[in-house]
């Protein structure tokens, strides 16, 4: 089945605020058309190399697989044609790579896809702070903005799991997820791949109800954890694998990012999903400490919080767009099936970042102990 077009959209005003959603939109010369939109300084300049300066380059470490793909083409690309700044895309994001690049010197990445729990958990020295005018783009909420990081969408892990495998039977929960009802292998994050361990997960399957997982109890989540633990056929270190794992039939049921699964749907595989209990997570931009070319990169970055920009690019991918303007470059129809509708929103919570940012080294130690 060939993907519609038109349906990939994205977030909301997180919970609070209402859904954005997706929808077609012309290509190329996108902030052209689009009046005082466009990034200041686009395009001045020549040269390379300086974190100064009008640079034509700039590295970006992001994720790989569908979403890399969607951004590519929608983000990357537009960019390069309305601003002549080559993109490179470079990765995955890993909090140990940044943190020797910059004890190093040797910075390679200009920007990051990750989030404030990354600055958090480095330490705001790792990062360049960001200019005074990504603090305030109209349309964008003040939870998606710090001085170090800006959020430029909202995904979200979910529960999925093969049809075909379990016929008629569905996982509600995380409860359901690791009962021993539901027939077959799992698959949950792991941290090889730069992701943290979905200690959240853990306890909403051990009966702790959503509006109490703050803070997190670690020791009841790996209590958790060990119960499940035979049937967890891999940790999951890359969001392609998931889904690769219920299509073949590896697994039955896996944690999977909402994107990837409405991907797999419009190609035709057999996967059902719940957003019940499922964790909303805004992706920032973050921007290393000593960047070659960060100014390129906070182009970059102003460009991609555009509400046309978004509108193009979460209506082509199935995610949550930070600029609540999105919306109106986008199909109300696909509105409905987005991870920050207020009608998927509120059977989900928002991931509490600060909590992730001051405890992930203590609780990658643990996990990495773990699995052994």
């Amino acid at each position: 089945m060939t993907p519609d077009p038109r349906f990939r959209y994205t977030r909301r005003d997180m919970l609070r605020h209402a859904a954005l959603l997706g929808g077609g939109l012309a290509a190329a010369p996108i902030l052209a058309a689009c009046g005082n939109s466009t990034p200041s300084n686009a395009g001045a300049g020549s040269g390379s190399g300086s974190g100064s300066g009008g640079s034509k380059r700039v590295v970006v470490a992001d994720w790989g697989g569908a979403i890399q793909d969607a951004e590519k083409k929608n983000l990357y690309e537009p960019f390069t044609k309305e601003t002549g700044i080559e993109v490179v895309i470079s990765g995955p994001p890993s909090n140990a790579k940044i943190k020797a690049m910059v004890d190093s010197g040797n910075v390679e990445w200009d920007v990051v896809a990750g989030g404030l729990s990354n600055v958090l958990s480095l330490g705001r020295d790792y990062f360049e702070p960001l200019p005074d005018k990504l603090m305030s783009i109209d349309g964008i909420a003040k939870e998606y903005v710090d001085t170090h990081a800006l959020a430029y969408y909202v995904f979200s892990s979910n529960i999925g799991w093969n049809t075909k495998t379990l016929g008629g039977q569905q996982v509600g929960s995380w409860a359901d997820f690791w009962s021993g009802s539901i027939p077959g292998k799992r698959t949950l994050a792991g941290i090889e791949g730069g992701s943290v361990p979905e200690l959240e997960f853990a306890l909403m399957a051990d009966g702790v109800p959503v509006d109490q997982l703050y803070p997190l109890d670690v020791d009841r989540a790996f209590a958790s954890y060990a119960k499940i633990k035979d049937r967890v056929s891999q940790w999951w270190s890359s969001g392609s694998q998931p889904g690769q794992m219920l299509v073949s039939g590896q697994v039955s049921a896996a944690s999977i990012w909402i994107g990837r699964i409405r991907t797999l749907q419009d190609e035709g595989a057999p996967i059902g999903y719940t957003y019940n209990q499922g964790m909303l997570m805004p992706a920032s931009w973050i921007v290393p400490k000593g960047a070659r070319n960060k100014d390129a990169a906070f182009q970059l970055i102003e460009y991609s919080v555009q509400p046309e920009v978004q509108g193009k690019l979460w209506g082509s991918y199935l995610e949550g767009p930070t600029n609540s303007k999105a919306v109106e470059f986008m199909d109300e129809k696909w509105a409905k099936g987005l991870p920050t509708h207020p009608d998927n929103a509120k059977l989900q919570f928002v991931r509490d970042d600060k909590w992730w940012g001051e405890h992930t080294d203590a609780v990658l130690k643990r996990f990495q102990e773990f699995v052994l």
